[in-house]
């Protein structure tokens, strides 16, 4: 476990980011996160949750908790996914909010002080960073990303953008309750703003920047089929939970 804020110290945000071989982008991601933080005096921790990762990301998170005492490390000790990562974090967060984000920098640090300014101004339940231009010219990902954004918006009648975006910040309670979940989902990341719009919270969209890749490669990269199919076969049991049932 990294360093940490002393309990007496309130914490305004909780940074949640699960790793899956990310040993490249690490430093340089809590070095961005912790400087855009700061900058704007948000008493904030991060929590890095290493998904059994294959390369050296555990010690390299532990090395950085070292340098960085706002850094908390968690190991999973099998692989859980980004939700299982963002149920860990959950758990140790001590913030009255918390953000999700990825560890690859696509999702820029220095727009957390945006997202987290939106949700405490005007009292959201969460905020959520639609991207609105991007560096990635990945035209898989692109088209994956309107078709389950336009399915999703017909299925559960919202009018919203990118609902894929795992960059969102939340109260606490709102992302507690979430995750907590019925059905089993193969990939319930891409669900949490439809939980959250059938469970009647807030939400609001606000335009980021996505940008390519820092290092390593995405585990989508040579799957992209497979993963949109595996993703289709969650909506019906979400339009049940979710729709039919209102499974708050």
């Amino acid at each position: 476990m990294g360093g940490s804020r002393t309990m007496q110290e309130n914490i305004d945000l909780s940074v949640i980011v699960p790793c899956f071989n990310e040993q490249d982008n690490i430093p340089v991601l809590v070095e961005r996160i912790d400087k855009a933080v700061r900058l704007y005096g948000i008493k904030t921790e991060i929590i890095l949750v290493d998904d059994l990762s294959k390369d050296n990301t555990w010690q390299v998170m532990q090395e950085t908790a070292k340098k960085y005492p706002t850094v908390k490390c968690v190991h999973h000790k099998v692989n859980k996914g980004i939700v299982g990562g963002w149920k860990t974090g959950t758990e140790k967060a001590q913030g009255t909010y918390i953000l999700t984000t990825d560890a690859d920098l696509q999702y820029l640090p220095e727009d957390i002080p945006r997202l987290y300014r939106e949700i405490v101004k005007d009292d959201y339940d969460l905020v959520q960073g639609w991207r609105h231009a991007t560096e990635d010219k990945n035209f898989i990902r692109w088209a994956q990303s309107k078709v389950f954004s336009g399915m999703l918006n017909v299925m559960f009648f919202m009018h919203l953008r990118d609902i894929k975006s795992g960059f969102i910040v939340y109260k606490k309670k709102v992302l507690m309750d979430v995750l907590n979940y019925k059905s089993q989902y193969k990939h319930f990341q891409h669900l949490i703003t439809v939980a959250a719009h059938c469970k009647g919270y807030k939400i609001k969209q606000i335009p980021v920047i996505f940008e390519k890749r820092h290092a390593g490669v995405s585990y989508l990269k040579n799957v992209p089929i497979r993963f949109i199919l595996k993703a289709l076969t969650d909506l019906p049991k979400a339009f049940v939970e979710y729709f039919l049932k209102r499974g708050r």
